[in-house]
């Protein structure tokens, strides 16, 4: 039996949920680019549930290190790998935020995988440090001018002009390519409603 090899696990990127599950914590999924193990290609990501940070916006986290004690003690990350058809557990004891780019928010996990608990004993608990880069949400500024280009875009002048223009198009595209004026077709009797 030896350590996994954890070389193999390289994230291509990770998005946050701020607000999951029924506790409202934070939940992070670490892409992986996919990888060969045991003459198989295997695309798997890792998923962190339940972290107690706030992650509404990632870059207030910006050069900040935090540690995580291990299940089953409180305040530690649900985090796990699927692996051979199983959820490997991975116990996260720190996150650490560097500062943000245009790429995004740079992280590094540090942690074990618990094959162990897995039931996989082709390899023995293994510890791992794992880079990847965050998806930032867009700040006020890039909201504002995302609005301002399509608004261009559309040629309109104000903004109730663009709320003209998109719910024209809705209107068009609710017709599902009936010619104008024509009915609409009639609902299935198990759709009505029942009196």
């Amino acid at each position: 039996m030896s350590g996994f090899p954890h070389h193999l696990l390289a994230a291509t990127g990770a998005h946050c949920q701020p607000c999951s599950g029924p506790a409202g914590l934070a939940a992070l999924t670490i892409a992986l680019r996919p990888f060969l193990l045991e003459e198989r290609q295997v695309d798997t990501c890792i998923r962190l549930d339940g972290i107690a940070l706030d992650l509404r916006d990632p870059r207030r986290q910006a050069g900040s290190c935090h540690r995580f004690p291990v299940n089953p003690q409180p305040g530690y990350i649900d985090g796990s790998l699927y692996l051979q058809h199983r959820h490997v557990p991975l116990d996260v004891t720190a996150l650490a935020f560097g500062t943000p780019d245009a790429q995004g928010m740079p992280v590094q996990l540090a942690g074990t995988l618990v094959f162990s608990a897995a039931g996989l004993t082709a390899w023995t608990d293994t510890p791992l440090t794992l880079d990847f880069v965050l998806d930032l949400p867009p700040t006020p500024a890039q909201v504002d001018a995302a609005i301002a280009s399509a608004i261009a875009a559309t040629g309109a002048r104000t903004v109730r002009d663009a709320g003209r223009a998109h719910g024209l198009a809705g209107a068009r595209a609710s017709r599902l390519g009936r010619p104008p004026g024509a009915a609409r077709p009639p609902v299935p009797a198990s759709f009505r409603h029942r009196r």
